[in-house]
């Protein structure tokens, strides 16, 4: 960072800033005891943001079942963190807006379009995972890109042209500024709301909003939910959104557990929400994102690519000789296919035949399989030779043979890989049975004796696929047949191993998603 740039830009006069109205709100928040009536009175001094504070209280934005006819009810109603949410919302909206009448100017549409987008979807997400405040995951979203404006306002043209090179991926900005200026949006931001005496929670959080996994613990929770935010608002302000619903749902499921189904449907509200937004603070935002379009239009595009293989990439340490591996003790690729066959025969005729009942194997049972594939094969086959490959596999098998409540019958597949079929089971019964193998063979050594010890460290990754009893859910992941089951599974396990030691399931973007 150049302190140089920061001291120019922080001194430049055209500085964004923040009414007294706000910072003294900030002030009093900030304390460990104030009354409701003292705060709202500060705000109730200034009429125009006192006005859309309590047009937004009653809006359906917030749905509170009474009317709220005063700030102070509005504080008692929705407590103190949000009407600061929005006190400092109004303030910003006031006073950041307008381009001048330069020929070329900064975009303050598309800039409050994406804040607006980010700060609903930032709330929204934090409603779900309840691990940050909602209304704090709201402000330092809503102020994550202040800095842009610094930057355009002292840089005028040079910033708009960076702006420009990052062709309208927020993601690639900071690293185009660093070259350009030496300094990044993200750091101006955080210090200027370090001058607001903002809380240092929301500061940091600003500070790290594309690399959350820096943060600290305190804050890692309002760095993940607004760098998750921005994917969604991507998701709904960009033209091409692909590849970012494939990440807004892989992230969604890895850092806050939630689940592809409820993020897709939180995209409606997040728009819905933003909108709202919008009315509010007196912004023109564009066009509402037509979600459901957006969706039918990735689908679609999966549906025509279908899975690609070429666009499949395989880490060459992940690999060895198919002949290389001689575990006798289980079924070959051959038993596999002719196992998998007849799962598919058992469930067409169960289907047509209507066979069945909850007790037993009802024909609307789903048909899971998952691939267990030895990471870092060729590695592993360097370091203690073919039988140090089968010792990992064999490993493998124990934790498969170890799994309760499952009648598992593991085949060789490929390599390193061993593939297990389950002919009735559901998603959830399938994640739980391959992240308990996963878990349980990183948890302990490969056991073999050789010259350098007893035992080796090792993990596997594994990827899970499912023909799905439901034919809509079918039609949507194009798993119709047991070579696409296969195949979606090869694809589940090449992108688990990318990462290592991951359980990846199949699903309708994952081959769109390997090409990215």
């Amino acid at each position: 960072m150049s302190q140089s740039s920061l001291d120019r830009i922080l001194s430049d006069p055209n500085l964004p800033t923040l009414p007294v109205v706000a910072m003294r709100v900030l002030e009093l928040t900030s304390r460990q005891e104030v009354s409701l009536r003292e705060i709202a009175k500060v705000i109730e001094n200034d009429p125009a943001i006192a006005t859309r504070v309590l047009r937004s209280v009653n809006s359906s934005y917030y749905a509170l079942s009474n009317r709220c006819g005063s700030i102070q009810q509005a504080l008692v109603f929705l407590g103190i963190q949000t009407v600061k949410a929005l006190v400092l919302g109004f303030s910003l909206a006031r006073n950041i807006n307008g381009g001048g009448d330069d020929e070329v100017s900064f975009d303050f549409v598309e800039y409050w379009r994406r804040s607006l987008y980010v700060a609903a979807a930032a709330r929204e997400i934090a409603i779900m995972h309840r691990r940050c405040d909602p209304d704090e995951a709201f402000i330092g979203a809503l102020v994550q890109d202040l800095g842009m404006v610094a930057l355009w306002r002292t840089y005028g043209d040079r910033y708009l042209q960076v702006i420009e090179l990052a062709s309208d991926d927020h993601r690639r900005l900071s690293a185009i500024e660093m070259r350009s200026f030496e300094i990044d949006h993200t750091t101006v931001s955080s210090e200027i709301l370090t001058r607001w005496r903002f809380p240092e929670s929301i500061i940091s959080a600003v500070r790290s909003q594309h690399r959350a996994h820096d943060t600290s613990t305190e804050t890692s929770a309002i760095a993940q939910t607004i760098e998750l935010a921005g994917c969604a608002a991507a998701v709904l302000t960009l033209k091409q959104p692909q590849a970012e619903l494939i990440r807004f749902r892989r992230d969604g499921q890895e850092q806050f557990e939630l689940r592809s189904g409820p993020l897709t449907l939180l995209l409606q509200r997040i728009a819905t929400q933003a909108d709202e937004l919008s009315r509010a603070f007196g912004l023109d935002v564009g066009v509402q994102a037509d979600v459901s379009g957006l969706l039918k239009a990735a689908a679609q595009i999966r549906s025509d690519q279908g899975l690609v293989e070429h666009g499949l990439e395989v880490d060459a340490s992940d690999l060895v000789e198919s002949g290389s591996i001689t575990i006798d003790s289980i079924p070959d690729a051959r038993a596999f296919g002719t196992s998998l066959e007849e799962a598919f025969l058992a469930h067409s005729t169960n289907m047509s035949e209507g066979t069945g009942t909850a007790e037993s194997a009802t024909p609307h049972a789903s048909i899971g399989l998952l691939l267990i594939g030895i990471d870092r094969a060729r590695k592993v086959q360097e370091a203690y030779g073919t039988r140090g490959v089968e010792a990992a596999m064999t490993h493998a098998l124990h934790m498969v043979h170890a799994v309760e409540g499952a009648q598992l019958t593991p085949y060789r597949f490929v390599g390193a890989e061993i593939a297990v079929i389950l002919p009735t089971t559901d998603v959830e019964e399938l994640c739980r049975i391959a992240e308990l193998i996963r878990r349980k063979f990183a948890d302990t050594a490969v056991p073999f004796a050789s010259a350098t010890g007893r035992s080796f460290p090792a993990s596997v990754s594994i990827g899970g696929a499912l023909y799905d009893a439901d034919e809509a859910v079918r039609s949507e992941v194009c798993i119709h047949s047991p070579d696409q089951l296969v195949r979606g599974a090869m694809f589940a396990l090449a992108n688990g191993r990318k990462a290592r030691n991951r359980v990846v399931m199949f699903h309708q973007n994952l081959a769109t998603e390997s090409q990215q």
